[in-house]
């Protein structure tokens, strides 16, 4: 069980206009920050017997000698202080992509070696980007390059035909010529021409999806920062190690791993049990374990079992092998072929305690290893390196919606308030209405101190019932503002579309990112 008090759940606050960022704490607050993590040090925490702070030497060693490859060598040195962060390479959004041009701007302005981890053991299903497109009106069109399985990991698929890859490009050409701005086309045919080189070298989609942003983010300056794909970390003997000091105590670890989740879920307030990840199961006396095997190019979750002094290994249909616990267990999974891949809160483990001393998260990611610092706590006995969370908003230039984008947020804005909090709109209320808000927030607070279950359901759901009765006082105000969100009718489509979040970077000019990037450090 979890014997410390869970930290309070953090809130961080997407931005909301375009040319708005995050970086929390500030970048300037990032060297006090890092240093008092320093002088707290690693007590007496260990890895399969070997000391901490010796097994992150090794681990930062090995993973340089890998990366080193990937970057100028003034931009990587073993003595400056290391920022990882990790992600898909896919078409993610240029939030995402922001933090990539922050890991080049700490290094130019703090000296600090940066490092991304390329997150090719992930299983991201379809390759897909949504693009903007204007017929009658301005929609957006989901595009997909692959039509990937849910459970073949970007270090194992294949590369784009040539016919894949120019049927692709043709269809998001084709949406962004309806588009009176030449801003996109521009973008995406500077990133498609790097993308025919990064063809050339690529083994595999990972490899090609990454290269081809790589190049096409060099446009704007040089990245300042190395990358490593999980995958090549993850048959390193140092990440073995690390595996199996997890698995020393399978029941027990997974009672940790679900507890910290279950926790994480009442303090969000989060129902869904696959938020922000499933718990860990067990099967016939085996305990699922937060890490991946790779087996036949396919992704399956692998089960533990101590007996004694030996591990035994399974996936959910058949044996793999036993290991010896302790040290000579990592030779042992090394030999074996069995290639063993991280589980997210995993991946955010290793690479916080055993690689880097900051991390960089995105939002979601800055809330749930909450969760993980809980687990890192429980399992080593120490504090993990700090994180910082950084994202952006930037918005494609598809004009023409401006007023009707600001109204319509507006109108929703206020139905949702007169739907969850009506009570901040009745002027004078009766007395029968004050006594319903009196109920009302008597329940918010027990609700709060409720674990999940029927007693925490009905509360819930009287909350809701006071809510409808008290905005039968508003109704002349609902259905005015009802009927003027109805008078928007198809524009709403439109609105959603201009200001969308999710656009893929290739549509983003990089010198855009690289200046936010140089721009405020203050947290938004």
């Amino acid at each position: 069980m979890i014997q410390r008090a869970s930290p309070a759940p953090t809130t961080y606050k997407v931005p909301e206009r375009s040319g708005e960022l995050l970086i929390d704490p500030p970048v300037e607050r990032l060297p006090a920050i890092l240093d008092q993590a320093l002088r707290r040090g690693w007590g007496r925490a260990e890895i399969l017997g070997a000391p901490l702070g010796e097994f992150r030497e090794k681990v930062r060693s090995r993973a340089l000698s890998i990366a080193g490859r990937s970057v100028p060598a003034d931009a990587l040195t073993s003595a400056s202080r290391l920022v990882v962060m990790g992600h898909q390479p896919v078409f993610f959004h240029a939030g995402v992509w922001f933090k990539f041009f922050l890991l080049t701007r700490l290094h130019e302005r703090l000296g600090m070696s940066g490092l991304y981890l390329l997150v090719d053991h992930d299983a991201t299903g379809p390759i897909t980007a949504e693009v903007p497109s204007r017929g009658d009106q301005l929609t957006r069109h989901t595009e997909a390059l692959l039509d990937l399985p849910g459970d073949v990991p970007l270090e194992v698929a294949p590369v784009p035909t040539e016919g894949q890859w120019q049927t692709f490009c043709g269809r998001v050409r084709h949406h962004l010529d309806t588009l009176p701005a030449a801003e996109m086309r521009t973008c995406f045919e500077t990133f498609v021409a790097g993308a025919a080189q990064a063809r050339t070298h690529a083994s595999t989609l990972g490899q090609f999806l990454a290269a081809a942003r790589r190049i096409y983010e060099a446009t704007a300056a040089p990245p300042r920062y190395a990358e490593v794909a999980v995958s090549s970390l993850s048959d390193t003997p140092e990440f073995a190690a690390f595996a199996l000091h997890l698995l020393q105590n399978p029941a027990g670890f997974r009672q940790l791993y679900n507890a910290s989740l279950d926790e994480y879920r009442r303090l969000h307030r989060l129902r869904s049990a696959a938020n922000p990840f499933p718990n860990l199961d067990e099967a016939d006396g085996y305990e699922e374990a937060p890490f991946w095997i790779l087996r036949g190019g396919r992704r399956v979750s692998l089960f533990v079992h101590r007996d004694g002094d030996r591990l035994k290994l399974r996936t959910s249909a058949d044996a793999l092998l036993d290991l010896p616990v302790g040290p000579a267990g990592v030779d042992a999974l090394r030999a074996s072929g069995v290639r063993i891949r991280p589980k997210a809160l995993t991946l955010t483990m290793f690479a916080r305690l055993c690689l880097g001393d900051l991390f960089i998260h995105g939002v979601g990611g800055g809330r749930y290893d909450r969760a993980t610092d809980v687990v890192i706590g429980e399992v080593f006995g120490c504090a993990p390196p700090p994180y910082v969370v950084a994202t952006a908003t930037l918005m494609l230039p598809l004009a023409g919606t401006g007023a009707v984008v600001e109204d319509g947020r507006a109108l929703e804005r206020r139905l949702m308030e007169l739907q969850h909090n009506p009570e901040r709109s009745l002027a004078s209320p009766s007395e029968a209405q004050r006594r319903l808000i009196d109920q009302k927030w008597s329940l918010i607070r027990a609700v709060e101190q409720m674990r999940p279950g029927p007693e925490r359901r009905a509360a819930t759901h009287r909350i809701r019932e006071i809510n409808t009765q008290l905005a039968q006082g508003l109704t002349d105000e609902i259905h005015r503002l009802q009927a003027k969100r109805a008078t928007l009718g198809r524009s709403s489509a439109a609105v959603a579309a201009a200001t969308y979040r999710g656009y893929p970077f290739f549509l983003f000019d990089p010198a855009c990112l690289s200046a936010l990037a140089g721009g405020s450090t203050s947290a938004a």
